[in-house]
């Protein structure tokens, strides 16, 4: 499969802060990637590198075989030369246009009447389900609604590259997976290059074909979502992406014990070096106990008091302290959870984790 976007050793200083180190990153022809990762940690500044909005202060951006960045070559393509679209995450669409005005600006700036003459601005509204808005303003239109012009604006001129940025951000949580579907179908229909920026990992594990999980503007970890999720490189990417319960050991009498009970032979937590380690482990993995169990197949058990019992619907999402850790656990809905709800605050419970599922990562 051919290249669509290649970064090189891209940098990018504010001041005295570097916020992009170094950074390479290969997008193939077709595919989502996804810049995953907290404020702060290079993503949005990345994606701003691609656009042409942020001038890099060192490395070089190449799409397809195009140049459009190379500071040792003194190469800097505009960002209006540079054949993108760019969908906001503040939809950023210009109020005293219509629908139909919004949408057409790309092929406008682009002096693509040829475009327009064969319906593309028709078309693209047809394919975001909003070709009857097209007479309507912005102000006419609810947050969904603007959210698909603004794909319908980014996607209209066929661009070589496709940059979002945040697109569902200010959307509520049911709009927010409509749209998200959307942009999949999308995806599959017209199969172009894009790269979404997120901190959400549902988002993120849903869109992309491959997730780029970033850390103080470098790559902690750039793989599928389903090796991502089954196998996180670092503890800082098993965190970022729902592994939130985390388990301290210390190297004691030949093992590994925790201050909340459990004990596990020297090799059981796999090849870790030094006297510490750290296990990650996702709340719907845990089981809770009324009481102690003398032993769980193939599962450690802690000594815990619950801290709360949160009501889901479907589920019941229950912290509980083990000692000097805080655990989340999300019990399946039922009658087997009404018990749970029914506990005080402080009363003594067990939780068991499999050992199998923990993901374990030297301190």
């Amino acid at each position: 499969m051919a290249s669509g976007v290649r970064v090189l050793k891209l940098t990018k200083h504010f001041g005295g802060n570097t916020v992009v180190r170094d950074l390479d990153l290969e997008i193939e022809e077709g595919e989502i990637v996804v810049l995953l990762g907290p404020s702060g940690c290079g993503k949005t500044t990345t994606l701003r590198c691609l656009a042409g909005l942020e001038t890099p202060d060192d490395g070089a951006i190449c799409f397809r075989d195009t140049v459009v960045f190379d500071r040792a070559r003194r190469v800097n393509v505009p960002t209006h030369k540079r054949n993108i679209g760019m969908v906001f995450q503040s939809y950023a669409l210009w109020p005293h246009m219509t629908v139909r005005q919004n949408i057409a600006y790309p092929l406008k700036v682009r002096g693509m009447r040829k475009a327009l003459a064969e319906g593309w601005v028709e078309r693209a509204a047809e394919l975001v389900h909003c070709g009857e808005l097209l007479d309507r303003y912005p102000a006419q239109l609810s947050g969904g609604q603007q959210q698909r012009i603004a794909l319908a604006r980014g996607l209209v001129a066929r661009p070589s590259l496709v940059l979002l940025d945040e697109p569902l951000s200010n959307l509520d949580a049911k709009l927010r997976h409509e749209i998200r579907t959307e942009i999949r179908e999308l995806h599959q229909q017209l199969g172009f290059t894009a790269v979404l920026v997120t901190h959400d990992q549902d988002e993120a594990l849903a869109l992309g074909d491959r997730i780029a999980i970033m850390k103080d503007g470098r790559i902690e970890q750039f793989d599928t979502p389903e090796r991502v999720f089954v196998q996180p490189a670092t503890e800082y990417v098993a965190s970022f992406i729902g592994l939130s319960n985390r388990i301290e050991w210390a190297r004691v009498d030949g093992g590994w014990r925790t201050d909340a009970g459990a004990w596990l032979a020297a090799d059981a937590l796999g090849a870790i070096d030094g006297d510490k380690a750290v296990s990650r482990i996702p709340p719907d993995d845990l089981t809770l106990h009324r009481s102690r169990p003398d032993a769980v197949a193939g599962a450690i058990v802690l000594d815990a008091t619950l801290v709360t019992a949160e009501y889901g619907g479907r589920h019941v999402d229950v912290t509980v302290s083990a000692g000097d850790t805080r655990l989340h656990i999300r019990v399946r809905g039922g009658q087997d959870e009404a018990w749970i709800r029914s506990l005080p605050p402080g009363s003594p419970l067990a939780v068991s984790a499999p050992i199998a599922r923990l993901h374990t990562y030297a301190a």
